[in-house]
């Protein structure tokens, strides 16, 4: 038998060997790989039908209940567009925990933070701006502007000023960048750190100098200068 021949001859011989093994564990595990592929249809399946029957409709009902809510809000009606169980009116405090996995169950958390922010109530503002979120910049950048406030009245200054310069720094368009950005600025000149405020201030007349046309942060930059002895 030729070199070439006897190597055909084993090759083929490995590959009946190692189909009659794979035959063999095919028959012995028949049903248990049976039930794992339905497993895994059923699970897709489930998914699926959740995703259209459950999660969409979820997000139609709640989004129409924010128009409500909001339409409230902008009206002045405070404690309707919250709502609660005593009011009997789906508000956002009922849409933030009916309708948690949606955007607008997100979104209601915000809304209603700032309601309670307003009525003073400071440490619920800030637990119900932590449970926002969005994939949208600007509105992660209220988000982080508002947990500064809320830390500022409950006397947390250190992560006051963190939060605010993470909303300086996520912020997407100019005018958004630089309102947070001289928020950031005002809030560490009240706290005397003069060197930080310049910093922010010092920033955003570098990054957005069409956006302040009054000076008015010229003028805290040249304060400050002063103030550090950086003139």
């Amino acid at each position: 038998m030729s070199k070439e021949k006897y190597e055909t001859k084993e090759i083929l011989d490995t590959l009946n060997s190692t189909a009659s093994k794979s035959e063999k564990f095919l028959q012995k595990y028949a049903k248990p790989i049976g039930i794992f592929f339905g497993v895994l249809i059923l699970a897709i399946l489930g998914y699926v039908i959740y995703d259209n029957y459950v999660v969409v409709p979820k997000n139609v009902e709640a989004a129409d209940l924010m128009v409500n809510a909001e339409n409230l809000y902008d009206e002045g009606k405070t404690k309707e567009a919250l709502g609660g169980g005593s009011s009997g009116i789906l508000g956002f405090s009922d849409i933030a925990e009916d309708f948690s996995n949606t955007k607008s169950g997100k979104l209601a958390n915000l809304y209603a933070g700032s309601i309670e922010f307003k009525k003073g109530n400071y440490q619920q503002a800030l637990d119900l701006f932590l449970k926002f979120d969005s994939q949208d910049k600007d509105l992660k950048a209220v988000k982080y502007g508002a947990i500064a406030d809320s830390y500022v009245e409950l006397k947390n200054t250190d992560d006051a000023i963190k939060f605010m310069e993470k909303a300086a720094n996520e912020s997407s368009t100019p005018a958004t960048a630089y309102h947070f950005g001289k928020k950031a600025g005002l809030l560490a000149m009240s706290l005397n750190l003069n060197e930080k405020a310049l910093g922010f201030f010092q920033s955003i007349h570098d990054k957005y100098p069409d956006v302040d046309q009054s000076g008015e942060i010229e003028a805290y930059i040249e304060r400050l200068k002063y103030a550090t002895g950086k003139q």
